[in-house]
């Protein structure tokens, strides 16, 4: 019966892709820390993949080195096709499961070289210029951004060259943000339309947070840390579209993107609030807030991971405190999954990345460490599934079901499933460094001793996380069966009145009281 049910919400979701209600825009948020920005000196890439549908079927798996394979392609499901090198680069990645039906999707790739890239955060173009220079059906797009970079490129740079080569001869389909990042640079890249992009390299010392807005306003033709389309400047200004600031320097953002919207310029401010707040102010929809700018303190791993969650606590747009359904928060129910992408330059390059990847929502889901030398993932987390339904026996699915529940009540169920996973993430945070020191020192005798040491450690922890996921949704069920009650007040039987006092105490997991 239920299998029966979900063949038939898979066919309804068939029959509406066909008629263009296919998965929404990756409408994510983006973050970025330079190395001397960073508590830990690790250059750190992060995003949210928020989508729709929201119960979304993601994985985290190893994609092999392949070795003097000629005539391999990249491939995607829009008609997109690129050929790969003959050898191509051991990758991790985060992709969609089969059965969702839209692709891989590899969200966060960091491969054997060092390498990290997280693709994309989307952002919109304004109609004119989408008209100006059209997007290309088959051309460059989120999809196969990431894995694509991942198993062909070297280095950062590499990765932003061969961007824009695809944008020229083939152009894209999208427009979209991408962040690459290695041991010696990282690179910001934004895709305007069919063939038009501009990348910047990225200052060691400052931050970044934005949502789905072109952030770049003006660019250093000459600059050795400007890369950019032929076309940039010249098709915009030929057509009548370009926009100039008020050094008669033409400002990129306005001209591609036109106005600014609080949908994500709300995001990008709060950015600066929680990072920054000494210079940040108050909201200000007029206002194009810096890409980059100086923290008032170095940024940890844990503060990413925080503002992963962010739903504008202590503002007059948190949606808690104001009632209101209609803010666009960072820690948004949306979320498929959320990845922290750290680099460190004092590693060989083949253990020189660590991804701290989270399934389903940040908010009250857990982030886990995965180094870009292991050689396997836990079943559950590279389990995939040929049709989208529920599978808890996939570990997405697994979490995803407990947020679902705990966002139900923040307060009474959501506190303790999300101070629990805070527990692990603040053991696994002190512990990892340890881990990751002892497999360097294993790498100068035997890569594959490190890797192997790793590799145990991450599925241990993986398998660890599924198996508490699993237990704290059945604790937490038992607690909503037995809390499910109008009556949430103290109550006199001599007065037969309510009174002003509460009787629900929020829910503590078991688990956290071993």
């Amino acid at each position: 019966m239920r299998r029966r049910t979900f063949r038939l919400i898979s066919a309804m979701m068939a029959s509406l892709s066909l008629l263009g209600f296919c998965v929404s825009a990756m409408a994510c948020t983006g973050f970025y820390v330079g190395k001397d920005a960073s508590a830990n000196g690790a250059v750190m890439l992060a995003r949210t993949v928020d989508l729709h549908p929201l119960a979304a079927m993601f994985r985290v798996l190893v994609v092999d080195r392949v070795e003097d394979q000629p005539g391999q392609h990249h491939t995607g499901t829009q008609g997109f096709s690129w050929p790969l090198p003959d050898t191509t680069f051991k990758y991790t990645s985060t992709p969609m499961a089969t059965g969702m039906g839209f692709g891989r999707y590899g969200s966060a790739c960091m491969n054997e070289m060092g390498l990290a890239i997280t693709g994309t955060v989307t952002a919109y173009a304004r109609k004119e210029i989408r008209q100006m220079d059209p997007a290309v059906e088959g051309g460059l797009c989120e999809e196969v951004i990431p894995e694509l970079i991942a198993a062909s490129c070297a280095s950062a740079r590499e990765g932003v060259a061969l961007i824009g080569k695809i944008m020229a001869e083939l152009g894209s389909s999208e427009q979209n943000i991408i962040m690459l990042a290695d041991a010696n640079e990282a690179w910001y890249v934004e895709t305007y339309t069919g063939h038009q992009w501009a990348a910047l390299r990225m200052p060691e010392d400052k931050v970044a947070v934005f949502g789905n807005q072109f952030m770049i306003r003006y660019l250093d033709q000459d600059s050795e840390g400007a890369l950019y389309s032929p076309g940039l400047f010249k098709e915009p200004e030929k057509a009548g579209l370009a926009v100039y600031g008020e050094d008669g320097r033409m400002d990129i953002s306005r001209t591609y993107a036109g106005s600014l919207s609080d949908y994500g310029n709300r995001r990008t401010w709060i950015g600066h609030k929680t990072l920054a707040p000494s210079t940040a102010g108050d909201y200000d929809i007029n206002t194009q807030y810096d890409l980059f700018y100086t923290p008032d303190d170095k940024v940890s791993v844990k503060d990413l991971m925080a503002l992963t969650r962010n739903r504008f606590e202590g503002t007059p747009f948190s949606p808690e405190e104001t009632g209101r359904g209609d803010l666009r928060v960072i820690g948004t129910e949306s979320q498929g999954t959320a990845h922290i992408l750290q680099v460190f330059d004092g590693l060989p390059a083949a253990l020189s990345c660590v991804g701290w990847q989270c399934l389903a929502n940040a908010e009250h889901s857990v982030y886990l460490p995965i180094s870009n030398v292991v050689t396997d993932t836990a079943e559950s987390y590279k389990r995939d599934s040929l049709e989208r339904g529920y599978q808890p026996e996939m570990a997405s699915i697994a979490y995803k079901r407990l947020c679902a529940l705990a966002e139900q009540d923040r307060m009474n169920y959501g506190a303790g499933v999300r101070g629990y996973w805070d527990g692990m993430e603040e053991k696994l945070l002190a512990e990892y460094p340890e881990v990751l020191a002892k497999a360097a020192d294993l790498y100068d005798n035997s890569p594959k001793d490190a890797a192997a040491h790793l590799t145990e450690y991450t599925v241990r922890t993986q398998e660890k996380a599924y198996e508490d996921a699993n237990t704290l949704f059945e604790e937490l069920l038992w607690y909503v069966m037995d809390h499910t009650d109008t009556l949430k007040y103290s109550f006199s039987y001599d007065t037969l009145t309510m009174g002003e006092i509460p009787t629900q105490k929020p829910f503590v997991p078991i688990l956290a009281l071993e």
